[in-house]
């Protein structure tokens, strides 16, 4: 091979050689355009993510925007939003009504109260306590309504599978008298003035007042307590003497005692858990006198 063919392969190779290898023009374009396909793809994902985020939170927030008060009201006003009946063509309008004023108490009362013949009457109830006496001679034997209503109560209270029955009921002057005296003979007058009425001041002397059953704190939360309590203004009576009224009545506790009032009086003190002095709005306190 001479030289003049040496230098033909000489420039062959070197013509090759360049053109395998990039130019640096080249590569930087190529470099551009993948950067510009990555930009683009992350904008899509982005738009992707935001119209996610937005699907996933509309509902939050339309509700922040609804609570939102106009711009014109100053905020800690309340609006109101109207909305007619979809069934209707009467346009409906929002009306602002002024709040309810609170009911006032319904006790005490206001009381009429009657003497007749040294007996008290309240809006037509005879009340006895330790502030209203009975005269000497006062003698009307059992009350026929309160007894009646006293046998209707047994017959619902035994349809229950509870047994009621009458332990102690009407008493004259004298017979109250002759029981406080014997009590306080066993512990003395101002233990007996907490569960035992002065003659002239026990309910037993009105002929509307029964003991139930066990006249004693053992029939206290009894099945037979609990079913008089919850169902004995059904029948126009009163557990005379609830608990924690005791300074208010005068009197111990006594589950057994009920007496009759009528339906109406008996299922309100009933209901609010007042004893008869808080309904009348009285005190029962024994005068120095006595």
């Amino acid at each position: 091979m001479d030289n003049n063919d040496n230098e033909w392969f000489d420039d062959y190779f070197e013509e090759n050689d360049e053109q395998a290898q990039p130019s640096p023009q080249k590569t930087t374009t190529r470099h551009i355009r993948w950067g510009a396909v990555a930009i683009l793809v992350i904008i899509i994902l982005l738009i992707i993510l935001l119209i996610f985020l937005i699907n996933a939170f509309k509902d939050d927030i339309k509700e922040d925007i609804d609570k939102k008060p106009p711009k014109d009201i100053p905020a800690g006003v309340q609006t109101s939003v109207t909305t007619a009946p979809p069934t209707t063509d009467v346009t409906d309008t929002a009306t602002t009504t002024a709040e309810p004023e609170p009911p006032k108490p319904l006790y005490p009362v206001e009381t009429d109260i009657e003497v007749i013949d040294g007996v008290t009457y309240i809006n037509g109830i005879l009340i006895v306590n330790k502030t209203y006496g009975l005269p000497e001679w006062f003698d009307p034997g059992v009350d026929p309504v309160a007894q009646a209503k006293l046998e209707e109560m047994y017959a619902a209270a035994a349809d229950d599978g509870i047994t009621l029955w009458t332990a102690s009921g009407y008493r004259t002057y004298e017979e109250q008298r002759i029981l406080y005296e014997d009590y306080a003979a066993v512990d003395g007058y101002e233990a007996a003035d907490t569960y035992s009425a002065r003659p002239g001041h026990s309910e037993h002397e009105t002929g509307l007042t029964f003991d139930v059953n066990d006249p004693s704190s053992t029939f206290d939360g009894t099945p037979e307590a609990q079913w008089l309590e919850q169902h004995c203004a059904e029948y126009g009576f009163i557990i005379r003497y609830p608990q924690g009224k005791e300074d208010i009545t005068g009197f111990m506790y006594e589950s057994w005692h009920v007496r009759y009032v009528g339906e109406e009086v008996a299922k309100f003190v009933m209901e609010n858990g007042i004893c008869l002095e808080e309904y009348f709005g009285i005190t029962s306190v024994y005068s120095e006198n006595e």
